[in-house]
């Protein structure tokens, strides 16, 4: 039964290899590479602790060790997706405070456990005794705030990544955010029902901590598998590495606070409305804030403003209402009768059927098809 923790073991080593082999490898690829060392570590020493109990002890040094490094799991994603979720992350000095955690625990774990002798060691573990410490409960409790907090970080680092996207480009199905976020949230289910058995065994005492240990990496060994599949492949979400240029030294409006923008320019909102209809920017599949402010020949800081805090919305809504308005011109058109929902929908400046259709039941409450039988 144990042999699943062999197997989580060698597949991190795997990976790892595979990684390393990768051509092109990035600041992400060696960050991952990180993880998959640390699960290798995590699977690898409590099969060997589990082994150290199953034949007395023979092995006391390295039991009840493996538990530390998962106050290294949590800053070890963070750090992974947060390289991926900024194109211009590099390490700060202010980043060691997430290594905190592991470095009191580590000590905590050396003066508490560590340096006994084995026979204390023997008596501290058998039977599981040690259960019943304080010192136990508080690191139960700490490992589970620390994992599910650090990928709950996690998700609002991706959350607000995909916001940035919503406020620079008008389509954003070519950067990949969703396996990104069915990483984390995969990760989040996993520690979060380890940290529930282990606090529920505080209270109803149901296993044994051998069992635990076993059953909780054997998720770590499938969560290894998943997070291999699609981190090796690392799908786009830096538009393919190119950061969008931002004009500098324009020639009229220059950066405005958000306060001006608010007293200022029902001017300015005129002239974009104005340009939104005789010029039909949106009708480009690839328009970003970008080529929009170029057109204007304004700071994309200012039009992003105006955007926010005059109009409410973000460009990403902003671009594709006039779709859909567009979209439902053109649908009752009978030069169009020959032309399908999506061809009809392609013409009006979308790319892709899941963001046509997800943004028309955003602004109509209602499908195309069922919008076009309506106006029929």
């Amino acid at each position: 039964m144990e042999y699943i923790l062999i197997i989580g073991t060698f597949e991190s080593i795997f990976l790892l290899l595979l990684l390393l082999g990768k051509k092109n490898k990035s600041l992400p690829d060696y960050l991952l590479g990180v993880i998959f060392v640390l699960y290798a570590i995590s699977i690898g020493s409590v099969y060997l602790e589990l082994q150290n109990i199953k034949n007395n002890f023979t092995y006391s040094a390295i039991t009840n060790t493996s538990w530390i490094f998962l106050f290294l799991h949590g800053p070890a994603l963070w750090f992974y997706i947060k390289s991926l979720s900024d194109p211009d992350f590099r390490f700060k000095p202010l980043y060691l405070l997430h290594f905190i955690p592991f470095i009191f625990f580590s000590v905590f774990q050396y003066f508490n456990f560590i340096n006994l002798t084995v026979p204390e060691k023997i008596r501290f573990l058998e039977n599981d005794l040690f259960k019943e410490q304080v010192s136990y409960k508080i690191t139960v409790l700490a490992i589970g705030v620390s994992t599910i907090s650090y990928n709950i970080w996690a998700l609002n680092l991706i959350r607000r990544r995909r916001d940035k996207l919503m406020q620079q480009y008008s389509k954003i199905e070519d950067i990949d955010l969703g396996w990104l976020s069915a990483l984390t949230i995969a990760a989040l289910i996993s520690y979060s029902v380890n940290v529930a058995l282990f606090n529920l065994d505080m209270i109803f005492h149901f296993a044994t901590y051998k069992f635990l240990m076993f059953l909780t990496n054997s998720f770590a060994t499938v969560y290894v598998l998943f997070l291999g599949y699609f981190g090796i492949r690392q799908g786009n979400i830096f538009i393919n590495s190119v950061k969008e240029k931002r004009k500098t030294g324009d020639r009229s409006i220059l950066k405005e606070t958000a306060s001006r923008v608010v007293s200022t320019d029902d001017t300015f909102i005129r002239t974009l409305i104005r340009n939104m209809e005789e010029k039909q920017p949106y009708l480009d599949p690839d328009i970003t804030i970008s080529k929009l402010s170029e057109l204007l020949n304004v700071r994309i800081e200012f039009l992003s403003e105006v955007l926010n805090y005059q109009l409410n919305q973000n460009f990403f809504d902003f671009i594709n209402k006039y779709r859909v308005g567009e979209f439902k011109n053109q649908c009752i058109l009978k030069a169009n009768s020959h032309l399908s929902i999506m061809g009809i929908a392609y013409n009006s400046g979308f790319n892709s059927k899941a963001s046509f259709y997800r943004a028309f039941r955003k602004f109509e409450g209602i499908s195309p098809s069922a919008y076009i039988e309506k106006v029929s």
